[in-house]
């Protein structure tokens, strides 16, 4: 099992919004002025890419927890 989030980035110009899911972890570096989100290539299995963020880009973002997915092809019940 694999716990994902969803994060949903309020662009600068405040009318549009970017939302990924299937994302690992986010995490800031560049000295806090660059977002760098972890997002799983796919539905199953753990390759991950990353996507870089500098912080004028963006206004604010929300972090939500996702239901634990199952790994490879496991059937569970």
């Amino acid at each position: 099992m694999r716990a994902e989030r969803k994060l949903t980035l309020y662009r600068d110009d405040s009318t549009s919004q970017v939302t990924y899911d299937r994302v690992k972890t986010w995490f800031w570096t560049a000295n806090n002025t660059v977002l760098v989100v972890s997002r799983y290539d796919g539905e199953v299995g753990g390759a991950h890419h990353y996507i870089h963020w500098p912080r004028e880009r963006f206004c604010w973002f929300k972090d939500e927890p996702r239901a634990l997915q199952p790994e490879g092809g496991d059937d569970v019940g």
